[in-house]
């Protein structure tokens, strides 16, 4: 049986949110993860080269994928490709990224991370696991079982959704 923890003062009453999920829950999950954001912003303080948030999304979002064109990455980031062309103009700059012609068209600019780029990803990983580390050493075995079980479950819900936050069709259903 879960067990909710009272409301800070000042939060909106719980009522039901969409999908029947309250306000209180939903409220909670936000503080969580607003924390982790907290935790993740301190974890990418301090990492050489310095980059901006944007150039560490993209780093990511590379990193992710091993190699993208320039209209993926846009897509990824949800920029345009200008923007998204601009932005890749300093990480090569940096010499975080390295821009080819893809094999099967030349016109078309594919980015990996140079191993400058890879470095760099794997130090923000490394801090990242850390600060994790740090925080969940300070919870129970049960209480890290239930938040892994809790996350698992949270991930392939979040997995299920359009990228513009519509609920994903079922290949299986439609």
């Amino acid at each position: 049986m879960s067990q909710r923890r009272p409301r800070p003062p000042g939060d909106e009453p719980a009522g039901d949110g969409a999908g029947g999920v309250p306000d209180d829950v939903a409220a909670a999950v936000e503080r969580v993860l607003s924390t982790t954001a907290q935790l993740w912003s301190r974890a990418e303080q301090g990492l050489e080269p310095a980059i901006s948030p944007i150039q560490l999304r993209a780093v990511e979002a590379i990193s992710r994928s091993g190699r993208l064109n320039l209209g993926g990455l846009a897509e990824e980031l949800g920029a345009i490709p200008s923007s998204t062309s601009r932005l890749c103009d300093r990480l090569e700059a940096a010499g975080l990224i390295v821009r080819e012609h893809a094999r099967t068209d030349r016109r078309e600019i594919i980015v990996r991370l140079s191993d400058q780029g890879e470095q760099l990803h794997a130090q923000l990983v490394r801090r990242r696991r850390a600060a994790v580390r740090d925080v969940l050493a300070l919870m129970s075995p049960g209480s890290r079982a239930r938040l892994i079980d809790a996350l698992t479950d949270f991930g392939r819900a979040a997995g299920r959704r359009a990228p513009n936050g519509a609920r994903a069709v079922d290949s299986q259903s439609a």
